[in-house]
């Protein structure tokens, strides 16, 4: 699926799901206003041009005359065309400070690829979602293997760490994976829907993220599942043969719907590590109708346990 495809799927979920939440999200710009927004910050990637067709970010996410609206990103608000701008230009009005680490610092900075750490704010970077507390995250425009990926920026930290994301894709991809299943996206961040909103939280100390679960169906998995992130993943590492996944996927979906007419399997994660408990979500069309099966890595060899979930989403319990 690409990034059209993967944000029509989350927004459509949405709009069963979190109504109110789907309702705050603002309509795109015209082409000749995101292009004014380009121009005053930095060439962007294809995709985030692509980003921008879809939609022009997300209302405040606290109202206090309407309460709380939810958020389509976890911790961050997405950012106008407008805001895109004046944190991109704020950003650079306000630079982390880089003294300390010597002279010839600007030069390596200048021979770096995406996804590398400057510990500072660069024209590069264009920052689409804030957590309002001076934090964002962005997308690494700079040219290398890793251009476009999905990254975060601090007054603490700068930009260190790793990518978040490869992509736009994959990140909205992991949002559309977590409120179909109420798996978390990390750090024990999971969905939650009370009153038509989408909230993000420990599901531990979320009473409605609680009471929703326990309307969901269960689907019991042999061993625990294991979060990983695409963008830590290198050709050296040992990782899934995709193409068997698939085909494993396709055999399943044939065997749960005999006499259908089963398409291809999709899938937005391109490597995926053969450790016991790493999963992605595929998506097979299945008598015209797009059905989400999730596919857990056993450990052996390429072998995968293939799950059809529910539509409206399930909860996810290890067999004791």
């Amino acid at each position: 699926m690409n990034l059209t495809e993967v944000w029509t799927a989350y927004m459509a979920i949405l709009r069963e799901r979190a109504p109110v939440t789907a309702a705050s999200i603002r309509p795109p710009r015209t082409a000749g206003e995101r292009e004014s927004a380009e121009s005053a910050t930095t060439p962007w990637t294809e995709e985030l041009r692509e980003f921008y067709v879809l939609h022009d970010g997300q209302h405040e996410t606290y109202s206090d005359e309407n309460g709380p609206v939810g958020s389509v990103l976890p911790d961050y608000t997405l950012s106008s065309l407008d805001q895109v701008v004046g944190r991109h230009r704020f950003s650079l009005e306000n630079l982390h400070p880089i003294d300390d680490l010597g002279a010839d610092w600007p030069a390596v900075v200048r021979a770096q690829e995406a996804g590398e750490t400057a510990e500072m704010f660069l024209p590069a970077y264009v920052p689409f979602a804030e957590d309002g507390a001076g934090g964002t995250t962005y997308v690494d425009t700079r040219a290398g293997t890793r251009s476009g990926c999905v990254r975060n920026f601090s007054y603490d930290s700068a930009d260190q760490g790793a990518p978040w994301f490869d992509s736009l894709t994959d990140y909205i991809a992991v949002l559309l994976r977590s409120v179909e299943t109420g798996s978390a996206v990390y750090d024990n961040v999971a969905p939650s829907f009370v009153d038509g909103v989408l909230e993000w939280g420990d599901p531990a100390f979320s009473e409605g993220s609680m009471a929703y679960a326990a309307t969901l169906p269960i689907v019991r998995i042999p061993f625990a599942l294991i979060d990983f992130r695409p963008s830590q993943l290198s050709d050296d590492d040992d990782l899934l043969d995709l193409d068997h996944v698939r085909r494993t996927v396709v055999d399943t979906a044939r065997r749960l719907h005999p006499g259908a007419f089963v398409g291809d399997a999709r899938a937005v994660y391109r490597q995926v590590p053969r450790v016991r408990g790493a999963n992605m979500n595929w998506w097979v069309s299945v008598d015209g109708a797009e059905t989400v099966f999730t596919a857990i890595v056993t450990g052996e060899e390429h072998d995968v346990i293939v799950l059809e979930l529910p539509s409206g989403g399930c909860v996810l319990e290890v067999d004791d």
